[in-house]
């Protein structure tokens, strides 16, 4: 995966947000923008990658990207290939936090928003009883003109920022860093993971994307992470070891493999160790609930 490129996003004409249908392209880009980003996913299977998390897409998720969060959503291309009649299908909302003017949400009444937009930049995940309303809300809207639509929006927000139903999808130090000025070398490096996961890889080709010394670039990322690049990499991998136990009748040593780890009881230990719950363990709760 390239390094984010910035998502030049126009409303249509007359319009201050964007209120779209979205079918994923085949080759979605790893891209940002300054916009924030609300999808509510009505069938898909692929891949979210958000900042340096990685998760399956879930039918029925709502996730809200805070400005300038790198992100792309991937198709899962043997499924797609595989079932041509089926295609993904989400409800997309874009807007600026300025959409209503430079001070509408800093105002006390609507200040709960403002916090809102300053939580999505770490990503948001809602869950539970709350997704059921967000869908009406959305689904209602691509019915109204461009005022009500509006309204309805500032709603939707409320809902959302009062909501206790939701979790954070990446940590505070990844977002801190992303958006410094000197943030290059660590995206860099999120960026190399995330294409690279599934195969050997040394720390010394690592810190060269950084332009330091090996032993330099562990204590760079540590600082920045409070963790070692090594966990990191394990993490990414247990990830997309997660999404293949979810989605495919996998072998343990084929999830396994094809997560980038080449030893089948490293892999294991480094699951349970991360998920609290045997790879095949997880793989029959996934599959029993699917």
């Amino acid at each position: 995966m390239k390094k984010p490129h910035l998502l030049k996003i126009i409303p249509p004409v007359g319009a201050s947000f964007v209120l779209k249908g979205d079918a994923i392209a085949w080759d979605n880009p790893w891209h940002y923008h300054p916009e924030l980003e609300l999808i509510y996913c009505i069938k898909g299977k692929g891949t979210n990658f958000v900042g340096n998390a990685i998760h399956s897409i879930e039918e029925g998720e709502v996730l809200l990207f805070g400005s300038n969060l790198p992100h792309t959503r991937q198709r899962d291309r043997l499924f797609y290939e595989l079932n041509h009649q089926e295609s993904p299908e989400s409800i997309v909302i874009q807007f600026k936090v300025d959409f209503l003017g430079e001070y509408f949400f800093r105002i006390q009444e609507f200040a709960h928003i403002g916090e809102l937009f300053s939580n999505a930049l770490r990503g948001i995940k809602f869950h539970g009883a709350i997704l059921k309303r967000i869908a009406e809300k959305l689904i209602a809207m691509k019915q109204m003109d461009r005022t009500n639509r509006i309204l309805e929006l500032l709603s939707l927000l409320d809902m959302l920022s009062t909501s206790k139903e939701f979790e954070f999808i990446n940590s505070i130090d990844y977002l801190s860093e992303a958006h410094e000025k000197y943030a290059q070398k660590i995206n860099r490096v999120y960026e190399y993971t995330i294409q690279h996961f599934r195969k050997p890889i040394e720390l010394n080709e690592i810190a060269k994307l950084t332009n330091l010394s090996t032993s330099a670039f562990c204590r760079y990322f540590r600082a920045r992470t409070r963790k070692s690049y090594f966990q990191y990499l394990t993490e990414v991998r247990i990830g997309y070891a997660c999404r293949l136990l979810s989605e495919y009748e996998y072998t343990i040593g084929q999830v396994a493999y094809e997560s980038g780890f080449n030893n089948l009881s490293h892999f294991n230990k480094q699951f349970k160790k991360i998920m609290h719950i045997p790879p095949r363990a997880y793989q029959y709760k996934r599959l029993a609930i699917s």
